[in-house]
């Protein structure tokens, strides 16, 4: 036996699963996501070097000029390292849930779900210039999740949870209709820039509509 092979028969076990064991299943885990890992890294990327952030955010005035990419890149800019900590890690738990559930479709989705968002912002709110952040889409991807998990619950026929689930939807609903009549963005620290409520409401306009697509589809075999 080799000194690394003795090295990782010593590393210590998880309830029978060893080290090595747990790393494959890691690896073979972050394989079904690849959109939500490669969007991720873009919108890290695009913070870390503010030059990456101007040629990406939504700039309403380079789109008329041709640079039609910024209705797709600029939700993955943002104002700053609290707005993004708070949409990056919404995004990544959502869009993780969403893409494995459907897998072939998701990238469909996700980019209508982005030039929606930003085509509504466009129409809706003409003073505004420049557009950043992933709530949106978040908004969006919750509420496809949200749909998924009362269809698989009431598949199950399991009482508990499609009544979770439904009151996390009620919830949610609630929480657009007060930002629609107020004007206010719960839940979000703005420094520094001004949320947009049409966002959040074409998000989760469009998130509906990707969960109701998935029903004219055939049932995607999941991923292992």
């Amino acid at each position: 036996m080799s000194a690394s092979e003795s090295l990782l028969a010593a590393l210590p076990k998880t309830n029978g699963t060893s080290i090595q064991s747990m790393c494959r299943l890691g690896s073979g885990w972050l394989r079904q996501i690849p959109v939500t890992l490669l969007v991720s890294a873009i919108a890290l990327a695009a913070f870390a070097f503010p030059s990456l952030t101007a040629g990406l955010q939504l700039d309403f005035a380079s789109v008329e000029s041709g640079q039609w990419w910024r209705l797709l890149s600029g939700h993955l800019t943002h104002f700053g390292g609290g707005h993004l900590f708070w949409d990056l890690l919404m995004f990544a738990v959502l869009s993780a849930a969403c893409e494995r559930q459907n897998p072939r479709f998701y990238p469909i989705a996700l980019t209508a779900m982005s030039v929606g968002i930003s085509a509504t912002i466009l129409f809706l709110c003409q003073d505004v210039t420049t557009y950043r952040g992933l709530s949106g889409i978040d908004t969006g991807l919750f509420v496809w999740f949200l749909a998924n998990q009362i269809r698989q619950s009431v598949a199950d026929r399991d009482r508990t949870f499609t009544c979770f689930w439904t009151a996390a939807g009620i919830l949610l609903l609630a929480k657009l209709g007060y930002e629609l009549t107020t004007g206010e963005i719960l839940f979000v620290n703005a420094e520094g820039f001004t949320p947009l409520v049409e966002s959040h409401l074409s998000g989760a306009a469009l998130g509906a509509v990707a969960a109701s697509a998935t029903m004219f589809f055939p049932r995607e075999p999941e991923l292992k």
